[in-house]
């Protein structure tokens, strides 16, 4: 959820510097202009992304979890729902 929080702001923050920095160089505003900064305020949102779940440890989150044949002989059928609906 972190990760979904940081990567929001970081493309509205990257989609306005790279719209001032393309503003300081003169390029008039046209549709391939913001097709440029919304693909590249959209990488730089994914990178901050990526890095959120590294430092969180999110990444390794699919590694920790235990398989869904093991949940369901458990019998909790909260602990089934959760892993179904991916909330771990």
């Amino acid at each position: 959820m972190l990760s979904l929080f940081l990567s929001t702001i970081a493309f509205f923050l990257a989609a306005f510097f790279i719209n001032r920095y393309l503003d300081a160089q003169g390029l008039e505003r046209n549709m391939s202009r913001k097709i440029l900064v919304g693909t590249l305020a959209t990488v730089i949102s994914i990178g901050a992304a990526w890095a959120t779940d590294k430092l969180d440890g999110d990444a390794d989150a699919s590694q920790k979890n235990v398989s869904l044949t093991d949940i369901m002989q458990g019998g909790d059928p909260t602990q089934a729902l959760k892993v179904l609906s991916g909330l771990k």
